[in-house]
């Protein structure tokens, strides 16, 4: 099932009723997809340094801008953090983010780790789901590396969506040390290095710019 989306830049019946000096290049450029669409490619932000979700966020920003129906998924994560609110407010995003008493793994105990495992499955299941039903142009797996490194995700699974996904998906994921298979498989991968952070200077994590 397709959902007819409408994009917020010009549609190209709306340019098509302006003048050639209004209708400029990269306008007439940002709507092809709608009657041309692209090939789905494959999104990997790594490293250690800060970054990588707030560029998957940005990616989230734009592709609703264009009318693309996103799947915003974070693992590992409580759903407190800023961004999430603004996201789930956008009209063609839909957003699964953890529970509000999500730990981090070190501390959790196997029953944490248990219900960690069966959220992560849930929000996986929900989003192959999506991709089955057509419901989705991007699908953003925010932490997923984190996520299978400690195994509160099944890395067979994540990679063999990967290697049959639908042509047209987008697919966005984060997280430090991919499996170098999942390398192999990426159209995109930028590796995020810290070259300084304020953690060294003794500057914990703040509100509205780290969280």
């Amino acid at each position: 099932m397709t959902i007819e989306r409408e994009p917020i830049y010009p549609t190209p019946a709306e340019l098509a009723a302006v003048s050639p000096e209004q209708a400029t290049p990269l306008a007439m450029l940002m709507t092809q997809h709608r009657e041309d669409p692209q090939t789905g490619l494959v999104h990997i932000y790594t490293g250690n340094g800060k970054g990588k979700t707030t560029a998957s966020v940005g990616l989230t920003v734009r592709a609703h801008a264009h009318g693309l129906r996103v799947m915003f998924v974070q693992f590992l994560k409580n759903g407190l953090s800023g961004e999430v609110g603004v996201l789930r407010e956008l009209s063609n995003v839909k957003v699964y983010s953890g529970q509000a008493d999500m730990k981090f793994t070190y501390q959790m105990g196997e029953d944490d780790k248990s219900r960690a495992r069966e959220l992560h499955q849930h929000f996986f299941d929900t989003a192959m789901a999506a991709v089955k039903n057509d419901e989705v142009d991007v699908l953003v797996f925010d932490e997923v590396f984190g996520a299978i490194a400690t195994n509160l995700l099944d890395s067979d699974e994540v990679y063999a969506f990967l290697k049959s996904k639908p042509h047209k998906l987008e697919v966005v994921l984060t997280g430090r040390d991919p499996e170098p298979r999942f390398l192999e498989l990426a159209d995109y991968v930028s590796d995020v290095q810290c070259k300084a952070h304020p953690y060294d200077k003794g500057i914990l994590a703040r509100e509205g710019i780290d969280y």
